[in-house]
């Protein structure tokens, strides 16, 4: 080999040396920003209260994201704000306040199984607005609720359309039972694990609940010895009529409000949205069904019943035109909430 080939490979040599070398400081220098960031997220964590990190600019959270070797995972769910919640429906406003709570409560969980310096899992609620919907648009997030979850060796580019976050890594409910499993299936920490609530039922509640049931027993038939039962079944039979039609069940089990706020802060009884309603609505909808059912009833039975002439007929138009109205109520709502024309015998109402 003669000195000049020698030179140069030394040369190679020292070239490749000091690329690695480069390449070795930059790997460094991006994993030194990383801790960094997780520090920071660390710290923004614990100034929170609930542990929740409410970010609402894309610059926050932007140096969070990007690049693959993340020593963290964040979990980052749509946070709509109060002005744009009061113009949706009831369903919305309760995923709203539903997915935060799961969230706290998961972060909760999570606090008590690892200590404060070895957290790696952050939650993030990210505003929607102008500035931020652009990153709403990488995440395709094109619904609410939606949650997203980004693990740590996830590559994500700033550059790129989508951050290429498949199914497995998105929640698009807001019940806290099915997040902790979203949660679990996606970490494997056996930490969020939600446990059915067992009914506890004690001898008082069992001795109550026959006693209950003997005493309504006794009633009935202190009712039937008396000539009542008939009158008190068709009085129940109303009531039922009445709860029925009125959607009560519904709004206990999902907790609807009395009323809504309108975006002036005014009460507002009826809801513009077919598939939902407040609990006054149902109950003035079902008393005037029943006011309905009343007048006819008072046109057909007890108005024959009458003899004086004068009182009689205004009893029968009394009833005639209560019954008119209040059917006319009714159809009004109707079309109002479900946009639709209704028809009897083909005659538009």
């Amino acid at each position: 080999m003669t000195r000049g080939a020698a030179r140069v490979g030394a040369y190679l040599v020292l070239l490749t040396l000091l690329v690695a070398a480069g390449a070795g400081a930059k790997k460094d220098k991006a994993a030194s920003s990383k801790l960094a960031e997780l520090e920071q997220l660390r710290s923004l964590s614990w100034e929170s209260k609930d542990g929740l990190i409410f970010i609402d600019n894309v610059r926050k959270i932007e140096p969070l994201l990007k690049g693959s070797e993340r020593p963290y995972s964040v979990v980052i769910s749509v946070r709509l704000v109060d002005d744009m919640l009061k113009n949706e429906g009831v369903k919305t406003q309760k995923h709203a306040k539903a997915i935060e709570e799961s969230m706290k409560s998961a972060i909760k969980l999570y606090r008590g199984a690892v200590a404060k310096d070895q957290e790696e899992l952050f939650f993030i609620s990210l505003e929607f607005n102008e500035n931020t919907q652009k990153l709403f648009q990488k995440m395709e997030i094109q619904s609410f609720p939606t949650t997203v979850l980004v693990p740590k060796k996830h590559q994500i580019s700033m550059n790129d359309p989508t951050f290429k976050l498949g199914q497995q890594f998105r929640f698009t409910q807001s019940n806290q039972k099915e997040f902790y499993e979203f949660l679990e299936e996606s970490f494997g920490l056996g930490v969020f694990e939600s446990k059915d609530e067992k009914i506890n039922v004690s001898v008082f509640n069992i001795v109550f609940g026959y006693g209950v049931i003997i005493l309504m027993a006794r009633m009935l038939w202190f009712f039937s010895q008396k000539g009542l039962l008939v009158p008190m079944m068709a009085i129940g039979s109303i009531v039922v009529f009445w709860v029925s039609t009125s959607g009560l069940i519904k709004c206990i089990i999902h907790n609807l409000p009395m009323v809504v706020s309108d975006r002036n802060g005014n009460p507002q009884v009826f809801i513009a949205d077919n598939r939902q309603q407040t609990i006054t609505e149902g109950v003035v909808m079902s008393s005037a069904y029943l006011v309905i059912a009343f007048a006819m009833s008072a046109f057909t039975y007890v108005g024959k019943t009458f003899v004086e002439s004068t009182f009689k007929s205004v009893f029968l138009w009394a009833s005639f035109i209560i019954g008119v109205m209040t059917y006319a109520f009714v159809i009004d709502c109707f079309q109002w909430k479900t946009h639709m024309s209704t028809m009897i015998y083909g005659f538009n109402l």
